[in-house]
């Protein structure tokens, strides 16, 4: 009998691999509320500074904001222990991506998220109906 060498399938990280740490972002939104705009922190990963900055910048483009600041969590003291909404998320009943403060599910039992009011109405529908 004949063993052939088997090719491990775990892969280890390179050089090249870097891991994702958790960033911080600051929007101003100019069409907010009051003659400043309002102020929004949001949450992401990226691997490295560069990552992070073309990450922001595109979503700042995107969405029509200015950036305030962005920095790794581990490195904003006040900011480190609440949790933000992500910079982009998906919607659990359409699966769009959307960047804006995400709707939670009307029924106290459920913790999904939603992009509107509609997606959520419509999760109710066929999800909590009685």
């Amino acid at each position: 009998m004949i063993m052939k060498n088997k090719k491990k399938d775990s892969r280890l990280a390179g050089e090249g691999d870097v891991p994702a740490e958790k960033w911080l972002v600051a929007f101003r939104n100019p069409s907010g509320r009051g003659p400043e705009g309002s102020m929004l922190v949001r949450q992401f990963y990226a691997p490295g500074y560069y990552e992070a900055y073309d990450t922001v910048l595109t979503h700042a483009e995107k969405m029509n904001l200015e950036v305030l600041w962005f920095r790794e969590k581990r490195n904003c003291g006040p900011y480190m222990n609440r949790n933000y909404p992500g910079l982009e998320s998906r919607c659990t009943y359409c699966n769009k991506k959307f960047g804006h403060e995400p709707v939670p599910c009307a029924s106290e039992s459920c913790e999904l998220e939603f992009c509107s009011k509609e997606c959520m109405a419509d999760h109710a529908a066929c999800r909590h109906h009685k």
